[in-house]
């Protein structure tokens, strides 16, 4: 056994599971704060305060003519996006983010993004977005184990290691811990409308846009900043 796992055994003797948990959450908040910094230091050196398309969440997924932006260090800037975002106002033309939006709690972290981008999109900017849809999955369960949703499941290989329409349900819903909230169209539709978004709509799949493992179980929506007449 190396030293590392040796030690990593001997503290949880000492500790409860809560307290571990605590710590590495610590561990993840410590790094990201320092991952963040280096980011802001990166916007300042390589003049990355008037992107005109960002890819929000992109993780190693990089868009070609986007500022691929995450935590992730495979993006293209490494931010810690619960914070504010270090672009200057009115200066981005498109804000685009594919399963990621779900991955904040609501709606408070989320509102908060949301309005960062409002700030950084130019007047008549859009922001398009996709993430899991919930009334799918909702909607089938009662039609048992062989409704579209729960055959997408098995057959799409969604849930690995889930058996049962309740498992699948809540690996929908939390994704181990990641997934934070869960969206249909008349909640995205509240909170955009609640950040000051307009022309609100949900849109069709755009293969020259989003990933094609996301046709099937997503959710896409788009809105825009308000133009300068609307205001």
């Amino acid at each position: 056994m190396n030293l590392k796992k040796y030690l990593g055994k001997a503290i949880r003797q000492f500790i409860s599971p809560g307290q571990e948990q605590a710590f590495r959450q610590l561990q993840f908040e410590t790094r990201a704060a320092r991952q963040h910094r280096q980011g802001l230091r990166n916007v300042k050196k390589k003049g990355l305060a008037r992107p005109s398309k960002i890819n929000i969440g992109s993780g190693a997924v990089l868009k070609p003519g986007f500022l691929n932006v995450d935590l992730s260090p495979e993006a293209d800037l490494c931010l810690d996006l619960r914070r504010s975002l270090p672009f200057e106002e009115n200066c981005c033309e498109m804000i685009f983010s594919e399963h990621c939006f779900e991955h904040f709690d609501y709606p408070g972290p989320i509102g908060k993004l949301l309005v960062e981008c409002l700030r950084i999109l130019k007047p008549g900017g859009r922001i398009s977005f996709s993430v899991p849809e919930t009334q799918w999955p909702v909607s089938d369960y009662a039609a048992g184990y062989d409704a579209p949703y729960f055959r997408a499941c098995r057959e799409r290989g969604w849930h690995r290691g889930c058996i049962t329409r309740m498992e699948h349900l809540n690996e929908h819903f939390r994704q181990g811990g990641d997934h934070r909230f869960a969206y249909d169209e008349e909640t995205a539709r509240k909170i955009l409308s609640e950040k000051g978004f307009v022309h609100i709509r949900r849109r069709e799949f755009d293969p020259a846009l989003d990933s094609e493992h996301r046709r099937i179980g997503s959710l896409f929506m788009e809105a825009y900043k308000p133009d300068r007449c609307e205001s």
